[in-house]
């Protein structure tokens, strides 16, 4: 095939793309979560923050912690001033919701070799002190379960990535994922009982599609953030579901709950790419940028797994 009609077909495959882009004002979705904003309590009392024991004490703004969440080499990269709560402390890595007083659920991949040396806090408002506010080490590893989506090519993208190829361009990732067996959840139990805890309801069969529903976490280790601009979409097995709701790191392990009724129906395990964070070179600094991708591909909702599989963790009784 001509090299020069190879390029034109490209550039309209990508003007195909940008046309899913979110508007500006749609890149950073998440407000701050106080009893005053929430609209079920346990959302914030139930809901922690995992931090480094060593972190404690540091009070670095996001604008100083953001680069090295993305980036592992960030030397001559700058900061656009225009990030939201650029000003925040940033310094949690990982959510959980409690599902009972000393039991809390979270992502698998949120739990390493290490998780004993971590503290949860719940609760965490920006204002809040961590060195002068109760914290709870995990006891033990009740269960913990994470393998990876696996990802293929289509033939059409097999055939693109060879075209992109021939002129010198790099490939187009994956467009075919498999959930069968994709895994990301644990439970831990926690050294002593969480003080404030509030009952609620868990839901283990969710899904409506179309249902409003609200994330609560920590979104790139900044205090408690809520998320209700979004609605369960699909659910790819009984223990995957999607949402077109806005996460970021930091927001795995949190708890989705179902709007109207505050009950939990599952935790967040990845973040949908409606938003990157990257170059912005009109600015010529780094910062949010609208994600240009397929409006309706599945790769690019937020992914969360339901509670169905942790139950019999929870309750003594069978369904």
């Amino acid at each position: 095939m001509n090299i020069y009609l190879v390029s034109l077909l490209l550039c309209l495959y990508s003007l195909q793309i940008f046309a899913g882009a979110l508007p500006e004002s749609r890149i950073i979705d998440f407000k701050n979560s106080n009893m005053q904003t929430i609209k079920h309590r346990h959302m914030l009392t139930n809901t922690g923050i995992l931090v480094e024991d060593g972190d404690i004490n540091k009070k670095n703004p996001l604008s100083e912690r953001i680069l090295s969440i993305f980036y592992k080499n960030t030397a001559n990269k700058n900061v656009c001033k225009d990030i939201p709560f650029s000003t925040d402390v940033a310094i949690g890595s990982c959510s959980g919701v409690l599902i009972k007083d000393n039991i809390l659920a979270t992502a698998g991949h949120c739990v390493d070799e290490n998780i004993a040396k971590k503290i949860w806090f719940f609760n965490y408002q920006q204002t809040d002190d961590l060195s002068f506010k109760q914290g709870y080490k995990v006891k033990r590893v009740i269960f913990r379960d994470f393998s990876i989506i696996k990802s293929g090519y289509s033939v059409e993208r097999n055939k693109i990535n060879r075209q992109r190829q021939q002129i010198g361009i790099g490939p187009l990732p994956p467009d075919m994922f498999d959930y069968t067996s994709y895994r990301d959840i644990a439970l831990l139990e926690l050294a002593k009982p969480v003080v404030g805890l509030l009952p609620f309801k868990i839901n283990f069969r969710p899904f409506f599609s179309g249902r409003k529903v609200i994330s609560v976490g920590p979104p790139l280790g900044l205090s408690l953030k809520q998320n209700s601009t979004g609605s369960l979409k699909s659910i790819t097995t009984t223990n995957y579901m999607t949402t077109n709701i806005q996460t970021q790191q930091g927001n795995s392990g949190g708890p989705l709950f179902d709007y109207e009724t505050g009950d939990l129906i599952a935790i967040t395990v990845n973040r949908g790419l409606t938003s990157v964070f990257g170059l912005q070179r009109d600015k010529r600094c780094y910062g949010f940028k609208s994600k240009t991708t397929e409006k309706e591909s599945i790769s690019h909702l937020s992914g969360h797994m339901t509670i169905t599989q942790v139950k019999k963790y929870i309750f003594d009784t069978k369904d």
